[in-house]
This record gives C-alpha cells, sequence and structure tokens, in this order.
C-alpha cells in the first residue's frame, strides 16, 4: 500500500474503510486458498468483509487507545491475523454442512 494515510478515530469510515474491505477481501482470498475449506461455498457465504472490519478488527485487535495508528499497519494486522477468523467461517460452515444432512 505505503500509503501516509492515518485512522484516528473509530467508526472509520469512507475511503480508509474502503480501502482497508479491499485488503480484508484479498486476505479472505489468500487464506481461503492456502486452508483448502471442505465447504467452501458455504464459508465464502458466511464472509462479510465490512463486518470484520467494523466489529472484528476494530473490537478485538485494534482499539481506540491504539490510535492514531497508520492505514499500512492496520491493513498489515488484517493480513496477519484474517486467517483465526476464516478458519472459524470454515468450521461454522462445517457444522452448517453437518447439520443439513440426513
Amino acid at each position: 500500500m505505503d500509503s501516509h494515510a492515518v485512522i484516528a478515530s473509530l467508526p472509520v469510515g469512507g475511503a480508509d474503510r474502503s480501502v482497508l474491505i479491499d485488503a480484508a477481501n484479498s486476505a479472505f482470498e489468500a487464506v481461503l486458498e492456502r486452508i483448502e475449506p471442505n465447504n467452501e461455498a458455504l464459508t465464502r457465504s458466511l464472509w462479510d468483509a465490512g463486518d470484520y472490519v467494523d466489529n472484528q478488527l476494530f473490537t478485538d485487535l485494534i482499539t481506540p487507545d491504539k490510535l492514531p495508528m497508520p492505514r499500512d499497519e492496520v491493513a498489515y494486522y488484517i493480513d496477519v491475523f484474517l486467517v483465526h477468523h476464516v478458519i472459524g467461517l470454515a468450521t461454522e460452515a462445517d457444522r452448517e454442512a453437518a447439520e443439513s444432512r440426513p
């Protein structure tokens, strides 16, 4: 990314939110390719980049007391920590698939 943009307050919005959602979607695709979930389509259907940015990233990892923070650093955290979230989605997809079988 290599920008000089800074996330200074929450909730994040506008161009900053769009950039972070794009980063989350890219990271999601990379993680999905690496973990090869059993129920890929269902895992994809559970993914919501906006929800991740709004309700996971900025509540679990990046709190207001850690701001201001460079937007590139926030995107880096997405790339590093998203794997756990995607594994959780894949696990949930497996559970849902098992429940729908007779």
